[in-house]
């Protein structure tokens, strides 16, 4: 089974979204990584961001074959943010869902940090953690696919 997971972000002020992500095969406690790259656009308008984005990580799925992939969201802000980067963040997080789905990945799931923690049985802070040991750059993308693994070994070959 390959995974893919995303997490999305804004590393340097000023610039454009960077789309992380991690393809690994295998199972929790053995995971594989298959390949790990960042998605980058040079456009300066936010639809044309997002339009190039979603061919990026069109022509990523369809090298990878995923079966699932799990795109990280962000944490709901305990205050009001009438900053444009979450709005932003949300717009491309929408159209990666929809490439996925467009490509007929079979599962397609939107989980924030605590959910992705929930998921592996661990704290956000833990989950985070097992992704930073897979990928210290990509951790949050890491930690997201972990969560599409399964949680045993499927292999019943014994040696």
């Amino acid at each position: 089974m390959v995974v893919l997971g995303i997490s999305v972000g804004f590393p340097t002020a000023g610039r454009g979204p960077v789309v992380t992500c991690v393809a690994l095969e295998g199972w929790q406690g053995e995971p594989r990584m298959l390949e790990v790259c960042e998605l980058r656009t040079a456009a300066l308008e936010v639809i044309d961001q997002v339009e190039d984005l979603g061919r990026k990580l069109s022509s990523k799925l369809s090298a990878l074959n995923p079966d699932a992939v799990v795109i990280c969201i962000a944490d709901v802000s305990p205050s009001g943010n009438r900053m444009a980067a979450p709005r932003h963040r949300l717009m491309v997080e929408g159209a990666l869902g929809y490439v996925s789905r467009d490509h007929k990945v079979q599962q397609v799931v939107y989980r924030n940090g605590k959910e992705v923690g929930e998921a592996l049985g661990l704290s956000k802070a833990d989950a985070l953690a097992r992704g930073k040991a897979l990928d210290s750059k990509r951790s949050g993308a890491a930690a997201a696919a972990l969560t599409a693994l399964p949680a045993a070994s499927t292999d019943r070959n014994p040696s």
